[in-house]
């Protein structure tokens, strides 16, 4: 054999040994954006008694009202997906000594916002002795305060983390699909509540100065209040994590040497705690698909 013919040998066998190698990758990440049709919440009302509120009901009383009458009464509306949804993975791939294909441990931080109206007692009509109520809408434009990430609505967002065990189902050369299952762990910000408004209301000192300037229809003091709960929800951390499963079916190309490969991974989200404590998840809703498609590198 001569030493052209070597040559041109032993590149092939290289290109083979490379190509079966990038074929068994043994690590790998990638970075993606989501679709995220899993999150929804309903349109929703609730009320806040003076029964809730420490010394509400005698306040009530002492102006001649029904001590059983709400304070307060809010609304949501208007559930609206942001196109802020990315996340990514790091994967474990060729496990020979366990029967999946690859451990892979993913993310998505996705965000959402809504329209909030609350309605609170601004005094009584004394001619009929009801009281009088009056609205302010709740978001961050209307509170003139600066918008989250494009979003002046009241925001919501989410971040979850996957662990997936994947079992490769179709080889096509080029292009190979995924199925797999696995455990999540969703954190999520506050949503409008009657629990979150009495904390605001907790943290103000003076609950009995609040009542007092609200039921004598005082605009300032309105929209402070307002203000204060919008800041609550915006700046609240994400909080305990709702655990639950997933189902996911992908699909992934990759040339063989190029260690740089795309995917697309569908997923079926299905929590089972509460998202959220002070509503005890009311309204919001976390089953359905996720799609990732991204960009991957592996070794």
């Amino acid at each position: 054999m001569n030493t052209k013919k070597t040559s041109i040998f032993a590149a092939a066998l290289l290109i083979t040994a490379l190509a079966v190698t990038t074929s068994h990758a043994l690590v790998g990440a990638g970075i993606h954006w989501g679709f995220d049709l899993s999150m929804s919440m309903d349109d929703d009302s609730d009320r806040i008694g003076a029964g809730a509120i420490p010394g509400g009901a005698a306040f009530l009383s002492g102006l001649g009202l029904n001590s059983d009458l709400d304070l307060f009464r809010f609304h949501r509306s208007g559930w609206d997906r942001s196109v802020i949804n990315f996340g990514g993975k790091v994967y474990i791939d060729f496990i020979p000594v366990i029967p999946i294909d690859a451990i892979e441990i993913s993310c998505n931080f996705g965000l959402w916002q809504y329209n909030g109206v609350l309605e609170y007692i601004s005094g009584v009509d004394f001619e009929t002795g009801n009281p009088t109520y009056s609205k302010i809408p709740l978001g961050l434009e209307q509170m003139g305060m600066k918008s989250y990430f494009g979003m002046g609505g009241l925001p919501y967002a989410k971040l979850h983390f996957d662990v997936t065990l994947k079992r490769q189902l179709l080889n096509l050369w080029l292009i190979k699909f995924d199925g797999g299952m696995g455990m999540s762990a969703h954190f999520a910000t506050p949503l409008l509540s009657a629990g979150l408004i009495e904390d605001v209301i907790g943290s103000t000192g003076n609950i009995g100065e609040l009542l007092t300037a609200l039921t004598a229809n005082d605009p300032a003091a309105a929209t402070a209040f307002g203000k204060e709960i919008v800041e609550e929800i915006r700046d609240n951390t994400l909080g305990r994590p709702a655990f639950g499963a997933h189902i996911l079916l992908g699909a992934r190309a990759k040339l063989p040497v190029i260690p740089i490969g795309i995917y697309v991974d569908g997923k079926f989200m299905m929590p089972f705690g509460k998202f959220i404590d002070k509503d005890e998840g009311k309204g919001i809703n976390g089953w359905g698909i996720l799609l990732n498609t991204g960009i991957s590198l592996s070794i």
